[in-house]
């Protein structure tokens, strides 16, 4: 087992937590209703910007945690070398820089409304850009998934529940309302994929 192996199946139980964090912050402390309503959005973020602060810094934990998983997979099915391999890591990465964008124009709006600054949310530019930003994180990684799982599939490198679960949540990835499943399955996700890489070897 290779020392980015190891830490790819660390990672993938981290993320665990940090989805369960997510999740959580999302129900309990900023609310379905506050994340539709750009009023309600702004009002919190004036008086009570911490569960927004929060969930900006979950976003930076979930831009690493991905990081180390898109190399441990390249690396952990690397045997296959293929063009498609490649495109789907170049996708992964480029699915994290717009979650980083998207997470550091967040927090400039967030600070932007505390010094009572309105128009940082409700603003069409910024506001628009951020929600571009993570629709396309989203998307991108949902292509990633797509073609990893595709990829691993092919060279029964992982099992194949698992690749059809991944294709799966590739799919759904690509269909904004149902992020909400994405995310619930990626529960499930994570943790087998930790499992896995967490295996002595790779599938030979």
């Amino acid at each position: 087992m290779t020392h980015l192996q190891k830490l790819g199946g660390i990672a993938a139980f981290i993320n665990v937590i940090v989805l369960i964090a997510t999740l959580a912050t999302v129900i309990f402390l900023i609310g379905f209703s506050a994340i539709a309503d750009p009023n309600k959005l702004i009002d919190l973020a004036i008086h009570n910007p911490t569960p927004l602060l929060i969930q900006d810094g979950l976003k930076f934990v979930s831009a690493t945690i991905s990081s180390v998983l898109i190399l441990a997979l390249a690396n952990y099915l690397r045997r296959d070398a293929s063009a498609l391999l490649s495109v789907a890591t170049g996708l992964g990465f480029l699915s994290v820089l717009c979650l980083v964008s998207n997470t550091v124009l967040s927090l400039y709006a967030i600070f932007q409304v505390a010094a009572h600054d309105e128009t940082a949310l409700s603003g069409d530019p910024l506001n628009g850009m951020i929600g571009i930003l993570a629709m396309a994180a989203i998307s991108l990684d949902g292509l990633w998934l797509l073609l990893v799982s595709w990829t691993a599939l092919k060279g029964q490198q992982l099992p194949s529940p698992l690749c059809y679960l991944g294709l799966g949540m590739g799919i759904l990835s690509l269909v904004p309302p149902l992020g909400i499943v994405v995310l619930l399955l990626s529960l499930v996700w994570s943790v087998w994929i930790g499992r896995v890489l967490l295996r002595e070897n790779p599938a030979s």
